[in-house]
């Protein structure tokens, strides 16, 4: 396959993936590793109107480190909600939706973690899910041969790449949305 039929089938796929309505997911949280949680949680629709957003109490302190990309601090989280509490309000914003994601990886595990960690049973509600970062890197064309796939960017090189006004906050609500403009972005081109 040449690079454009490459860039075209991403065109042609973002589109099939935008017909479909979707729902956007971003969270927040402690850090990347497996005893980390969800500490803030964003749902947009196809329109950009939310349908969640939340903090969400952490019952472990937030490292620096994690505060320093997001902003977000054991304060912040003091009247927030508890994970059990918020989960039933994001079965209903994605119940059976499709859902797209930047790193749509990360952001499910973080999910079926933080249930994990708080006993909340995952039944993932959403019908079928879809990665954004995985398509902009396809479209971008960056080719990685040693991991025989397309090298992966930030949201934020992705925000650039298509001068989106919106910038890449480390906020779940404002990466939710700059995620749909970046799909928008890509169908359109």
């Amino acid at each position: 396959m040449q690079p454009s039929d490459h860039r075209q089938n991403a065109v042609r796929i973002a589109k099939e993936v935008l017909s479909l309505n979707p729902v956007y997911l971003d969270t927040e949280t402690t850090g990347t590793s497996p005893m980390d949680l969800v500490i803030e949680v964003a749902v947009l629709d196809t329109d950009g109107i939310v349908l969640l957003e939340s903090l969400v109490k952490s019952p472990k302190p937030i490292p620096p480190d994690a505060t320093r990309v997001h902003g977000i601090n054991d304060i912040h989280l003091m009247q927030a909600p508890d994970w059990p509490s918020v989960w039933p309000q994001l079965v209903e914003a994605l119940q059976g939706r499709v859902l797209a994601v930047y790193n749509a990886e990360f952001d499910l595990r973080l999910l079926r973690q933080t249930c994990g960690l708080h006993g909340v049973p995952w039944t993932p509600p959403f019908a079928r899910q879809f990665c954004i970062m995985k398509l902009f890197a396809q479209y971008y064309g960056d080719w990685n041969p040693s991991r025989r796939s397309y090298k992966w960017k930030s949201l934020d090189f992705a925000g650039k790449y298509f001068k989106l006004p919106e910038p890449n906050s480390h906020r779940a609500t404002q990466d939710t949305l700059l995620s749909k403009l970046v799909l928008e972005a890509i169908a359109n081109s």
